[in-house]
């Protein structure tokens, strides 16, 4: 895979922000020191199973060891207006058909599809000094329901369409799923289902077979409690590999209403 980020500060500054473990424990793990980086929210990151084998001001290249196979992180960084531009590469990664049926656990390899677009969001709201949104939990004991409770300085209603309105979804989900605005209509939003619960400005909720799916919004001041639960998940990696997918999404979406005019998205995958 291949990401491409802009991120408001210059090389120098993003580069440590990369390979010093006090900076990397503020955007990017729990623990962190020389031998790498590990914690609950890093993906089988029971111990450091990372080797720096690179660092200049523009790469840095690293080994990591996920399902018992050797991976290469590249992370090139050059000077822009804007700051620094950054292309991310990691592989090998699986094949979209192996994403689709993985024949192994999902909370490896897997995952990464969905644990660097919410990392570099995370890198981006760091280094301009916003809130960062919580890690994923990667843990083999955790739950297999996913729940994000964040705030977005936004009017409940504003939440709301950015939510519903099929176009406002694009914006920061990437793609308009269907949306039937009514008790029993279609959705596909993170897969298919029907609406179970619609009271506007307040809760969404939508069911496809086991998997349910519910969106509560409360306000306070302008401010926009959002409290995101996605439950029937079978398997923990299964939940964790779909949970850092929708923060790294809730992350744009907060984003996109803080930031405003100069709101675009943290990171983009790149084609092949």
């Amino acid at each position: 895979m291949r990401l491409r980020a802009t991120l408001p500060a210059p090389p120098a500054r993003v580069h440590e922000a990369l390979t010093d473990p006090a900076e990397q424990r503020k955007w990017l793990a729990d623990e962190a020191s020389e031998a790498g980086f590990w914690g609950p929210h890093v993906p089988q990151g029971d111990g450091p199973h990372q080797e720096l084998v690179a660092s200049s001001p523009t790469l840095v290249r690293f080994h990591w060891r996920l399902d018992d196979q050797q991976t290469t992180v590249d992370i090139a960084l050059e000077p822009v207006a804007e700051g620094t531009a950054l292309t991310l590469t990691h592989e090998p990664l699986p094949t979209l058909a192996e994403l689709m049926s993985p024949p192994g656990r999902r909370d490896g390899r897997h995952t990464m599809h969905t644990f660097w677009p919410l990392a570099i969001g995370n890198l981006s709201q760091y280094l301009a000094g916003r809130e960062l949104i919580d890690g994923t939990d990667f843990t083999r004991d955790r739950s297999p329901a996913i729940t994000v409770t964040l705030t977005i300085t936004a009017p409940a209603a504003a939440v709301w369409a950015s939510i519903t309105d099929p176009a406002e979804v694009e914006r920061w989900w990437g793609y308009a799923p269907e949306i039937e605005p009514r008790l029993g209509g279609k959705v596909t939003f993170g897969g298919e289902g029907e609406i179970s619960e619609w009271a506007p400005n307040h809760v969404f909720a939508y069911t496809e077979e086991d998997m349910t799916t519910r969106w509560e919004l409360s306000e306070s001041d302008g401010t926009t409690t959002l409290t995101f639960v996605q439950s029937g998940f079978t398997a923990p990696d299964d939940a964790a590999q779909h949970e850092a997918g929708w923060r790294g999404g809730l992350l744009e979406l907060k984003r996109m209403h803080e930031l405003g005019a100069d709101w675009s998205p943290a990171s983009r995958e790149l084609e092949d």
